[in-house]
């Protein structure tokens, strides 16, 4: 009967064997793969059976590669973040039909991107309400603004017109008192003048003054 080379091999494993195993193996396990899938990989390079591979390596070759097996399972988790790296970016890692993300990943992400989105949206709102608040103000001090101003500019023009007539009341005062010392009169004695209407200023008589009274 013909044999396979699955059953054919019965010798014992040599140290080319081993090294073989564990490099396949190792290769499987920084892939992500699974060790299984690595002794079938060996079972066909190596002509003996999956099972005779694994346990070849669960009973020998696996305390032999203890720090191998550490360093590719380091590779394993540094490929695995850039493969998340690359899918996040819109990229791809290795070829386009790898699978990046296991489903319970996707949901983690996804809630964590909800839950940002949620906090982003409360900052915003709580934005919109400080912004109407000082908008509110602002309208408040404008209309007090506006009220003042008008004040003031209703006060600066009886402020002019005021100094305006008492300009005009010295300018009368003035006057008499030069009449009053041109005629060389005694001011203590007093006297009485009048403004025409045309703004002159006369002085009256004690007939006036009599007919005044």
């Amino acid at each position: 009967m013909r044999q396979t080379l699955r059953t054919m091999r019965q010798d014992a494993w040599t140290t080319d064997d081993d090294a073989a195993l564990a490099e396949i193996v190792l290769k499987h396990i920084r892939d992500g793969s699974t060790q299984l899938a690595g002794f079938n990989e060996s079972s066909i390079q190596l002509g003996r059976t999956a099972a005779a591979c694994g346990f070849r390596w669960n009973a020998c070759v696996r305390k032999q590669y203890r720090g191998q097996i550490e360093l590719a399972k380091e590779d394993r988790k540094e490929r695995k973040s850039q493969r998340i790296q690359a899918q996040m970016e819109g990229g791809d890692y290795d070829h386009p039909t790898a699978t990046l993300m296991s489903w319970a990943q996707v949901l983690r992400f996804l809630r964590q991107e909800k839950n940002t989105a949620q906090q982003w949206a409360s900052r915003w709102r709580s934005a919109e309400r400080e912004r109407n608040d000082w908008r509110s103000k602002f309208q408040e001090l404008e209309v007090s603004y506006r009220k003042v101003q008008d004040e003031h500019r209703q006060l600066l023009q009886d402020f002019q017109l005021v100094s305006h007539d008492y300009q005009s009341l010295m300018d009368i005062v003035e006057r008499a008192r030069k009449a009053a010392f041109l005629d060389g009169e005694d001011l203590s004695q007093g006297f009485m003048y009048r403004i025409d209407e045309y703004g002159n200023l006369e002085r009256l008589q004690d007939s006036d003054m009599k007919q005044a009274e």
